[in-house]
């Protein structure tokens, strides 16, 4: 057996599903033997339910609980482990948070300038560039000033890689648009 990190992780690793197995199946077996849980899992069920469908009706319209729950733990959950360094963690995280509203941004605002005309296309990306140089310069001034320099390469590039993959999925939808007219129009 190799020795290595990688090796005694996945060792870590497999020990833990299979205690995690072992206290699942001792849990399902004796819930289906004697059904001791029975109140306490229909109460959770009602719960989880009615907390789901306030979620979905109001404040979280098409978010899950479910999903929420397992976003929340997979940003959290890094945190707690030895190998992380936690505020660089917090900083990445936050830094790819803006990033991808950006991102978001941009490519709601690009989907309604285009359907306008190509000049509000234009003035979208005109006013995406304005709008986020403004936005990394505000929040760059929040950090301390012999962090800054870092913090404005790490934001900008995160901006632009996430407006990039938004121009490259813009043009991916704009080259399948393209490959159906011609699959229409050779299949006459």
């Amino acid at each position: 057996m190799v020795d290595s990190p990688f090796a005694r992780f996945l060792h870590r690793l497999a020990r833990l599903v299979v205690a995690f197995g072992i206290l699942w199946l001792a849990f399902v077996a004796v819930q289906a033997a004697f059904h001791p849980f029975d109140t306490l899992i229909a109460n959770a069920k009602a719960f989880i339910a009615g907390l789901d469908s306030n979620l979905s009706k109001e404040a979280f319209n098409g978010i899950t609980l479910g999903s929420l729950v397992l976003v929340l733990a997979l940003c959290i959950f890094p945190i707690f482990l030895s190998r992380i360094d936690e505020k660089a963690y917090v900083r990445g995280l936050w830094r790819g948070v803006i990033a991808t509203s950006v991102f978001y941004l941009s490519s709601e605002l690009y989907s309604m300038a285009a359907k306008e005309s190509r000049m509000h296309f234009l003035a979208a990306l005109i006013g995406v560039v304005i709008v986020t140089s403004i936005v990394v310069e505000a929040v760059s001034l929040a950090v301390r000033e012999e962090e800054q320099r870092s913090f404005r390469t790490d934001i900008v590039s995160s901006i632009a890689s996430g407006l990039l993959f938004s121009v490259v999925i813009k043009l991916g939808g704009y080259g399948i648009a393209y490959l159906q007219v011609l699959i229409t129009r050779s299949g006459h």
